[in-house]
């Protein structure tokens, strides 16, 4: 008895001094206690008190429209919307340099899509990058309040903001040139605090970053928006442009955009704004403002309205189709001039290529002169170092004629150049990149890499490089394709600019890959314009149907020096023969009878030229040539004394009067559509449909139909045609209409590329000397079916006169017109995923 008593003791001591009882007790006392003071703030306090816990302010934010979406004919997608994360920074929020460094540098670790817009060179001592304009140079440098802005230099201005923003001096420039990045871009938001975008479709991993350090990165959120997207990229980028941010020019063109709106900047992205932009709405937020970031949202909603959608006239499929087309050729011709021998033409090896690849940037000087020493790149930048110790990447004229000087020498050896590209992801790598290629097997891999596509005629600069290609539904104006070749890829332009990519396709590639050839590259038509001096012959009774004229092979009645014909053969041909086989002297001699002097002959001529539409838009909804040309007050676009008086005051204001006259030897040349001549693809493709339909002109037009974003046609584009003011006979339009087809048959000058071809074709070859040192122009213009005409065609191949393939124009127009007119298959077009059905 005892015993248990003494033990039931132990127990019960040792039960009270437990820890665990009392944390027990601690605990409830704990929760008794909050749950007292919770129910003294929700039940007694809080019916009675309206003072918010925290304080906010109250903000009206934006809500953005969606922009509308541009597709194809058949509903392809070609310009579209997708949303990303994106990294945005309030104004009105302090944000220390060191968070902006350290941003900077998370958003290089994880290669963002950043906004870099500091305009100064990377490297010191810095230099403007605001091109060779002084006006937005003193413009910038005023905005950010430096001192003597007409004068002072990118270095002085580095200097004075690096002191005035408060940068710490331990840091190197760079680092502070990366701070001075966004620091300048707060600043010059200082007068209008409105959310400014810092980059665009962030990773996840820079996100989590982000918000794992929120109180770092004071004002820096995140947002969910949508950014433009082009699916089809470099296919259409001429055609459809980009959007970018608003700039201050544009920002006082349009009052009622705000600083942070996107905006379309080129093709029909700009042209067609007021339909695709939509309409904000408006919503209200309460706001933190001791941390800039939102805490709720009042219901006080105003909705966006999305913008229109817009669909053209272009077939996606035959676009691309065509691209390649015209790409595969110039690629081939390409390989010819490489493996040529010809002593009559320029010699091509290997040295063209390499020196064009640095040249147009596609070896970056950059990627050499910051090559570690286990890269290939390494070789070149000491190549560089031993000749210029000094030399830095802002240095890129000096280094590149450095190493055009050290290839064309043999220093740098192909062997260097082609693992320096590897190296750089020009190149696949494989066992042949070795010091056993030399200069004979140099040329070799080169045509090896083009015909595998890594290295383009684009990149390889061989002429012929480039190209334009236009074809047009001739019952309706519509354009069916218009191909710009080289292209570049707006998706590179589009929300934020790739600054190093537009240097190079803007300034640094001689093949000009921004240019819009199909609508805005003015070249000469040569022969392919000989209808319309045969059409003023005709009609004016110079010349009949049937009557002829005895092809010489000089024409001297001009003066000097004589005009050549090389077609003639000394027989007498009438006008539908003479379009067949492109005789010079047959046209010399009709334009020279229009009149009795040079001014008369050369206005009649200009009456069909207007007629045929030389002297005007096409129609077009993107901007084209003759607004380059309006631009300018030109008087006229097509050859006329006016445009020969006023090119010659432009290029010499103060040449005697009688240098500037029109003369007969510039009448003839006209009429065989070289001197003053020089047209766009675009409006040479109209030129052949209005032949095709009897003098019918159609304005050409890009955008089918408008619809809003409930599916309502908002606008149909329905052709009229044009008041051309002038009727021509039908036995005029029967006699040039055999010449073009006779042209491709019998003896045409396109005949044997059309033999057995399935379809028949009315065409014209041309060729158009620009220079003696490099080879001509070729062209070749048509419609198709002959009897029950559908589309018309021009393409145009500057300097794509070789030996090696003379009639590359005529080649590309015949699998042109084949594709479009002779399917394989004959099935309906598949439609890809996510478009619209129509």
């Amino acid at each position: 008895m005892h015993t248990l008593i003494k033990d039931t003791a132990n127990l019960s001591h040792r039960f009270i001094t437990h820890r665990i009882l009392w944390l027990l007790i601690l605990m409830g006392a704990l929760f008794y206690v909050m749950l007292a003071r919770l129910f003294h703030i929700q039940i007694v306090v809080g019916p009675i008190s309206n003072t918010p816990q925290l304080i906010t302010t109250t903000v009206t934010q934006p809500i953005y429209a969606p922009r509308g979406n541009i597709y194809d004919r058949f509903g392809r997608p070609l310009a579209i919307n997708i949303p990303v994360h994106v990294v945005t920074f309030n104004p009105t929020q302090t944000i220390s340099n060191e968070a902006l460094l350290e941003l900077t540098e998370l958003f290089e670790r994880h290669n963002e899509n950043f906004e870099n817009h500091f305009p100064m060179t990377t490297d010191w001592p810095y230099e403007f990058t605001l091109g060779d304009s002084q006006s937005r140079e003193f413009r910038w440098k005023d905005d950010m309040a430096i001192p003597n802005p007409e004068t002072a230099t990118a270095a002085e201005s580095f200097l004075y903001l690096r002191t005035w923003f408060g940068i710490d001096e331990a840091l190197s420039n760079a680092d502070a040139r990366r701070i001075l990045n966004f620091r300048t871009m707060i600043f010059e938001r200082r007068f209008r605090p409105q959310v400014l975008v810092l980059a665009t479709d962030v990773s996840s991993y820079t996100i989590a970053a982000i918000m794992e350090q929120n109180d770092f990165f004071n004002g820096v959120g995140i947002e969910l928006r949508t950014v433009r997207y082009y699916p089809q990229g470099k296919y259409f980028s001429h055609m459809l442009g980009y959007v970018g941010l608003i700039n201050a020019e544009e920002l006082a063109a349009n009052p009622d955009y705000a600083h942070d709106d996107v905006i379309g900047k080129t093709g029909l992205e700009r042209s067609m704004e007021s339909h695709l932009r939509g309409v904000q709405g408006i919503q209200t937020v309460d706001v933190n403002p001791s941390t800039g970031r939102q805490v709720g949202i009042i219901p006080e909603t105003v909705p966006s309205i999305p913008g229109n959608n817009v669909f053209l006239t272009i077939d996606a499929a035959m676009q691309i189709q065509t691209y390649y087309i015209l790409k595969d050729y110039l690629t081939e011709m390409a390989i010819r001039r490489l493996q040529s021998n010809d002593p009559r033409e320029e010699r091509i090896t290997y040295h063209h290529v390499f020196n064009n690849l640095l040249r147009a940037g596609w070896i970056p000087v950059r990627a050499i002169m910051e090559a570690e020493s286990d890269s290939a790149a390494y070789d070149l930048r000491q190549y560089v170092l031993t000749h210029f110790p000094e030399a830095t990447p802002s240095d890129r004229a000096q280094i590149i004629e450095l190493l055009t000087d050290g290839i064309d020498s043999g220093q740098i050896t192909p062997a260097m150049m082609f693992a320096t590209m590897v190296d750089i992801g020009i190149l696949s790598d494989y066992n042949a990149f070795d010091t056993r290629i030399n200069q004979e097997t140099a040329t070799a891999l080169i045509i090896e890499k083009l015909r595998i596509g890594e290295i383009t005629p684009q990149m390889a600069n061989i002429d012929p490089a480039t190209g334009s290609i236009v074809v047009v539904d001739v019952h309706s104006g519509a354009v069916l394709a218009a191909v710009s070749y080289p292209s570049y890829d707006n998706n590179r332009l589009a929300n934020g600019i790739d600054a190093e990519y537009f240097f190079r396709i803007n300034s640094a590639d001689p093949t000009h890959p921004m240019v819009n050839r199909p609508f805005r590259e003015a070249r000469a038509p040569g022969s392919t314009f000989k209808m319309v001096t045969a059409a003023a012959g005709l009609e004016h009774g110079i010349i009949a149907p049937l009557s002829t004229i005895r092809c010489r092979a000089t024409f001297t009645r001009a003066g000097r020096p004589a005009a050549r014909c090389i077609f003639s053969r000394g027989e007498s041909v009438n006008v539908t023969q003479a379009i067949a086989i492109s005789c010079n002297y047959f046209f010399f001699e009709t334009a020279f009878r229009l009149g009795n002097t040079p001014s008369q002959r050369i206005e009649v001529l200009n009456q069909y030229m207007a007629f045929f539409g030389f002297n005007e838009r096409t129609g077009v909804e993107i901007g084209e040539l003759a607004d380059d040309f309006n631009r300018d007050n030109t008087p006229n676009i097509m050859a006329s004394p006016s445009l020969k008086n006023f090119l010659h005051l432009s290029r010499d204001p103060i040449a005697p009067s009688n240098q500037r006259g029109w003369f007969d030897g510039d009448t003839i040349r006209t009429a065989i559509g070289q001197s003053y001549n020089n047209y766009s693809a675009a409006m040479m493709a109209r030129y052949f449909a209005q032949i095709a339909n009897n003098g019918a002109r159609l304005p050409l037009h890009l955008v089918d139909t408008i619809e809003n974003h409930q599916g309502n046609i908002v606008h149909k584009s329905i052709p009229v045609p044009d008041d051309t003011g002038m009727e021509i006979s039908s036995s005029t339009w029967t006699a040039i209409q055999n010449g073009m087809l006779q042209a491709t048959q019998g003896a045409g000058t396109a005949a044997r590329h059309f033999r057995d071809f399935p379809v028949q074709v009315a065409g014209k070859t041309g060729t158009a000397e620009q220079t003696g040192s490099r080879p001509s122009h070729t062209s070749f213009g048509g419609y198709a079916p002959f009897e029950n005409p559908q589309i018309s065609i021009y393409v145009n191949i500057p300097f794509g006169d070789t030996r090696v393939m003379p009639s590359a124009s005529t080649l590309i127009a015949r699998d042109i017109i084949h594709a479009f007119l002779v399917p394989e298959i004959e099935t309906a077009r598949p439609t890809p995923l996510n478009t619209l059905v129509r």
